[in-house]
């Protein structure tokens, strides 16, 4: 038989199945469940598709906002050790404008046992309190209060050095200064007597050494505890931030 023949006879069998097919009510129905079938698969598929979709995303935030966490505590850590070096600059300003004025700069402890500051203006001591205790609370009291001196042969009015903002500081619960009666009227920090600490940007109290600096030793050492809130002396290999 010829080839082209053979295939023409196949081609007209097979479209006279398809007519007898479509044309028989049991097999026409059967092909339609099937097609519905397909249909409902095609429907599951999708659907299945676009969960698997929603899935990625929530996986693909997750790890984003694991990156992100990280990444903004980062930087709010170094924007607060850059405000820090900026204090501790504003308070070597602040120092040596008090050393200009009176010869020294302030003692980083001035308690009742300790020796009396030489005040370069008349007889008039500073009065010495057992709450100035640590270097961070002689530098609000010495930078931030302001001092009139009244005699009969002088008035003088010296400070503040620094006008700390309220979250810079923090009270030292019960602690109040003293006068001296008519020599000297001190007005502390905001209009009181009460005892402040100087705090850094994470929290603790700035530490400060006149009376046996280690590293500035004609002046002054100051640092900071930094992020760890650790006193590692303000050495080389720890997060301390110093102004050597």
């Amino acid at each position: 038989m010829v080839p082209g023949i053979a295939n023409l006879r196949i081609i007209k069998y097979l479209k006279l199945y398809k007519m007898k097919t479509m044309q028989h009510p049991i097999l026409n129905r059967q092909a339609s469940i099937d097609n519905n079938h397909l249909s409902i698969f095609n429907i599951q598929s999708k659907a299945g598709f676009t969960l698997l979709e929603l899935l990625v995303v929530v996986v693909i935030m997750m790890f984003l906002a694991g990156i992100t966490v990280p990444i903004v505590s980062s930087i709010q850590t170094n924007a607060k050790k850059g405000v820090t070096a900026a204090q501790i600059s504003q308070l070597g300003i602040a120092l040596k404008q008090f050393e200009s004025d009176f010869g020294f700069f302030p003692p980083d402890s001035y308690t009742t046992s300790s020796h009396p500051i030489p005040l370069s203006i008349g007889s008039v001591n500073i009065p010495r309190d057992d709450d100035l205790s640590s270097g961070s609370r002689c530098l609000v009291f010495f930078l931030g209060s302001k001092f009139a001196f009244t005699s009969t042969s002088f008035t003088a009015t010296y400070g503040p050095y620094i006008e700390f903002k309220k979250s810079q500081i923090e009270n030292v619960s019960g602690a109040t200064f003293t006068d001296t009666g008519t020599d000297i009227d001190i007005e502390g920090v905001n209009g009181t007597k009460e005892v402040y600490q100087h705090k850094d940007p994470f929290g603790t109290p700035y530490s400060y050494d006149s009376s046996s600096p280690s590293n500035n030793t004609a002046s002054f050492d100051i640092y900071s505890y930094g992020p760890d809130k650790t006193d590692d002396s303000g050495v080389s290999t720890s997060d301390d931030i110093t102004n050597w």
